[in-house]
C-alpha cells in the first residue's frame, strides 16, 4: 500500500520515478535499468484498491516488470452513488540491454 500511496503522490510531485513494482526476485541491475514502454487506462474503479489491483493484474498480463499510475480523475457517481475513477498508468519493462550487458 505504501507503494501504491507514493506513486499517487508523485503525480503530484515531480521527482524521479519509482514504479510499483509487479514482478519480485528483480536485481538491482534490472531494476535500474527499467524503462517506460507503453500506457494502458482504467475507467471503472469505485476505490484505490480496485485501481491499483486492475492496473497489476494489465501489468501482469502484459509481461511488465512494473507500473507508474500518471492520471487519476473521479467522475459523476456510478451505482450506489459510489464515484467512479478513470487512470493511466505507464508500463515498465526491463531494458535487457542494459540489465544483462
Amino acid at each position: 500500500m505504501k507503494d501504491l500511496v507514493n506513486d499517487i503522490i508523485s503525480i503530484f510531485y515531480p521527482k524521479t520515478v519509482t514504479p510499483v513494482l509487479v514482478r519480485t526476485g528483480l536485481s538491482h541491475r534490472e531494476i535500474a535499468s527499467l524503462q517506460a514502454v507503453g500506457v494502458t487506462t482504467v475507467s471503472w474503479a469505485t476505490s484505490m484498491e480496485e485501481l491499483n489491483n486492475a492496473f497489476v493484474k494489465k501489468a501482469l498480463d502484459a509481461g511488465a516488470a512494473g507500473y507508474h499510475i500518471t492520471n487519476v480523475e473521479s467522475h459523476k457517481p456510478g451505482k450506489e452513488d459510489q464515484y467512479v475513477m478513470a487512470a493511466t498508468a505507464t508500463f515498465y519493462h526491463i531494458n535487457s540491454k542494459a540489465a544483462y550487458g
